[in-house]
C-alpha cells in the first residue's frame, strides 16, 4: 500500500528522460517505480503539504482542480478540505489516472473525478472551477499561453490558480528526480507569461524550501472601482453658488 507523498507531473525518483528543453518531452521507464516516488514519506519534509493546503483558503464546498496530478499526493488533500465540493484529478497520464481511481475510497475522498488531458488543454469545462492547483508542472506544458487560457476560463468569478514550482536558484530535494534549472521556469517568468492571460497576483508565499508558491486571481475579479463622488451638502451648495444679497 502506498502512503505518504508525491507532487504533479514532472517530479519522480525513476529513471525519466528530462535531456531536451522541450516541455513535455518526457516519460516515466516504470509507473510503478514513478508511483513509488510520489508517494515517499520524505516528500512530507519538503512539499510541506498540509501548509500549502492551509494556505490555499480551501472552503468545503469548493470546486477544485488538480492539474498534473500524479498518484493524487496533493489531490487527496484538496478533497478532503472540501469534502461538499468536487476536486478533479486532472493529468496526461492513464495509469496515475486508474491509481486515483484504485484509491479515492481507501482515503476517504469520493468527491475526487478523474480527468485524462494532453498536454495542450487541461480539457476543464468553463466556469467549472473554484481554484485550479498545479504543482511542478508548469515548465511541461505545451502553449502555456492557450494553456492558461483556458485554466482561466475555467475559473468562475472570484476563482483562483495556485502555482508551484522549481525555483531555477535551488537544488533538488535529496532522492527527487526534478528538471535541470535550464528546464524550469523561474518565478518572475510564470508571473508574468500568466498576468498576460489577465491573471494577477494575489499572493507569494516563501516556506518552501526548492519551490516558489504564488496564488493567483483573476485580474477582472480584482478591478478597483472608484468611489462615488460625494454630492456636496446644502450649506456647501449654497456657499458655492453665492449670495443673493448685494
Amino acid at each position: 500500500m502506498l502512503l505518504g507523498v508525491s507532487v504533479a507531473i514532472g517530479v519522480s525518483g525513476c529513471n525519466r528522460d528530462v535531456e531536451t528543453d522541450k516541455p513535455g518531452d518526457h516519460h516515466y521507464d516504470d509507473k510503478l517505480a514513478a508511483l513509488a516516488s510520489f508517494e515517499e514519506p520524505e516528500r512530507d519534509a519538503w512539499a510541506m503539504p498540509a501548509q500549502v493546503v492551509d494556505a490555499l483558503g480551501i472552503s468545503p464546498r469548493m470546486d477544485i482542480a488538480d492539474i498534473g496530478a500524479g498518484s493524487g499526493y496533493f489531490t487527496r488533500r484538496l478533497a478532503t478540505a472540501a469534502p461538499d465540493g468536487t476536486t478533479y484529478a486532472v493529468d496526461v497520464d492513464a495509469d496515475f489516472k486508474g491509481y486515483i481511481e484504485a484509491h479515492r475510497e481507501q482515503w476517504s475522498t469520493p468527491n475526487i473525478v478523474t480527468r485524462l488531458a494532453v498536454y495542450e488543454h487541461p480539457l476543464l469545462p468553463r466556469d467549472s472551477v473554484d481554484l485550479v492547483f498545479i504543482s511542478n508542472t508548469y515548465s511541461f506544458l505545451q502553449d502555456r499561453e492557450a494553456y492558461f487560457t483556458a485554466v482561466y476560463k475555467a475559473l468562475r468569478s472570484g476563482g483562483r490558480l495556485a502555482v508551484i514550482d522549481w525555483r531555477d536558484d535551488a537544488e533538488c530535494p535529496r532522492h527527487v528526480g526534478c528538471p535541470k534549472p535550464s528546464q524550469r521556469v523561474a518565478n518572475a517568468i510564470a508571473s508574468a507569461e500568466l498576468e498576460s492571460v489577465g491573471f494577477e497576483v494575489l499572493e507569494r508565499h516563501d516556506f518552501l524550501a526548492y519551490q516558489y508558491f504564488m496564488i493567483l486571481g483573476r485580474a477582472v475579479d480584482h478591478v478597483k472601482t472608484p468611489p462615488e463622488p460625494t454630492p456636496p451638502d446644502a450649506d456647501d451648495a449654497e456657499d458655492a453658488g453665492g449670495s443673493d444679497d448685494l
